[in-house]
């Protein structure tokens, strides 16, 4: 298995990047990426019943849309992401490829485990969600590690959706979530919890993004992630 982190933190680049790896390669790769201030919202998702676009403006935050389907979701420089790409032609399997990551915080400190169908709870509350999608015997299985988020951007861009919480005694994104960073005896910047994240990680050697692979994502980026029509429309 390869592991890949990189610097890039262009929504438009990163979401690019997994896809290219998933259908134009056949290695198989964990990657940790982060993104600048972004909503990513799912396939099948219409964005104005999903965020509040005024806020999204005031606080300069852009909006995605990704390949897998759920929800919405708020990224920034505090959270980390993780992608595995694997050769796969079985069922949806979210516990079972959400287990590494699993492991991997256990050996950080933070008492983590799988519970629903795609979540990573600590202490009740949740740090990562996943998705999940399978293409021509290719797996992608990603989420999110809520490390040090703005949870003010996080609430306030995500609140629209929260209509739908209301009257049925389910608690607000606030109450729902955490980061990961206050869990830690020895908290680092962002930086350094990925260094120690990845330094605990079940890997065989790291990967670099080579020129071809680099044209490749951006010419995917250009086209599809940072079209309006695929962010709006879902037309690709």
């Amino acid at each position: 298995m390869k592991l890949l982190v990189h610097q890039r933190t262009e929504p438009g680049f990163n979401l690019a990047c997994e896809e290219y790896f998933l259908t134009q390669t056949t290695l198989e790769l964990d990657i940790f990426w982060r993104n600048a201030p972004v909503v990513v919202i799912g396939r099948n998702q219409d964005a104005r019943l999903e965020v509040d676009e005024e806020f999204m403006q005031r606080r300069g935050i852009a909006l995605i849309r990704r390949e897998t389907g759920g929800g919405a979701v708020y990224h920034d420089l505090g959270n980390v992401n993780y992608t595995h790409i694997r050769n796969y032609n079985g069922p949806v399997d979210f516990e079972t490829f959400a287990a590494p990551m699993v492991r991997a915080l256990r050996a950080l400190g933070v008492d983590a485990s799988f519970e629903g169908r795609n979540d990573i709870l600590a202490n009740g509350k949740k740090i990562s969600g996943t998705a999940q999608t399978v293409r021509r015997g290719r797996l992608l299985h990603h989420g999110t590690l809520l490390y040090d988020v703005d949870m003010d951007n996080l609430t306030g861009v995500l609140r629209a959706g929260e209509e739908k919480y209301k009257g049925r005694g389910i608690a607000s994104v606030a109450a729902r979530v955490t980061n990961i960073r206050p869990l830690l005896d020895i908290a680092p910047a962002v930086e350094g919890f990925i260094e120690a994240l990845t330094g605990v990680w079940d890997t065989d050697e790291t990967y670099e993004l080579t020129e071809k692979d680099n044209a490749a994502i951006e010419k995917l980026r250009r086209e599809v992630y940072d079209n309006p029509r695929w962010i709006y429309e879902k037309i690709r």
